[in-house]
């Protein structure tokens, strides 16, 4: 266990006078392939709010024009729990059938003949079905990182629940300005960059107290 981590469920915040909850949702969701088990992000709310140094929960996740109504309905559920929720429209990349799609550029060299030609004729034929691949984008790193720098001077730590190695930047001022960095995550999902800059590490799976729903094998 890394000296950073704590060994419990139990985390005593007494410390900080006010501390600011930074939420990557989608991250988030992630995990639970980790976990083998679905949180209620409701009642990390809940918990967060319960801490009494929390002055705010913020969290980022974007809004699936695509399904407009049931994304504003749940977006609009996160709100009545009492987080600031920041979204933006996700946005959709097409993805072209290519080799690159199926298999790492690395790994293709080490297919033979026979497997590149079996290869081909897979894409050949999702081509000729006109088969249209397209996956949801929506970051919200530089969002997370200027708000958190934005209250830099208003806060005496952060929770961060995002293990991205993009926010090491932002956690570094934090550090350098003597304040805590509480990073929340789960096994081998926070970057290494990270360990670096952290106050301390919250393993999820121990500090979450809600609902657990197993995940079930598709």
């Amino acid at each position: 266990m890394n000296a950073h981590q704590s060994k419990n469920n139990q985390f005593d915040f007494s410390k900080e006078t006010s501390v600011i909850a930074f939420l990557d949702l989608t991250n988030m969701f992630h995990w639970q392939d980790t976990l083998k088990w679905n949180f209620s992000i409701y009642y990390v709310i809940k918990q967060l709010l319960s801490i009494k140094p929390v002055k705010e929960v913020r969290l980022y996740y974007g809004l699936n024009t695509r399904e407009m109504q049931k994304s504003e309905n749940f977006h609009l559920r996160l709100r009545k729990t009492g987080a600031i929720v920041i979204s933006k429209p996700v946005k959709w990349i097409r993805k072209n059938i290519t080799k690159n799609l199926f298999v790492k550029p690395s790994t293709l060299g080490l297919f033979d003949d026979n497997a590149h030609s079996k290869l081909d004729e897979l894409i050949g034929y999702l081509q000729k079905q006109g088969i249209v691949i397209e996956e949801p984008k929506c970051n919200f790193d530089v969002e997370m990182a200027l708000d958190m720098l934005d209250n830099i001077d208003k806060v005496s730590g952060i929770l961060l629940f995002s293990g991205d190695s993009d926010f090491k930047e932002p956690l570094e001022r934090f550090k350098l300005k003597g304040k805590h960095n509480y990073v929340f995550g789960v096994r081998g999902q926070v970057a290494a960059e990270l360990w670096k800059v952290l106050s301390e590490y919250v393993d999820f799976g121990w500090w979450y107290q809600g609902p657990r729903k197993r995940k079930t094998r598709s």
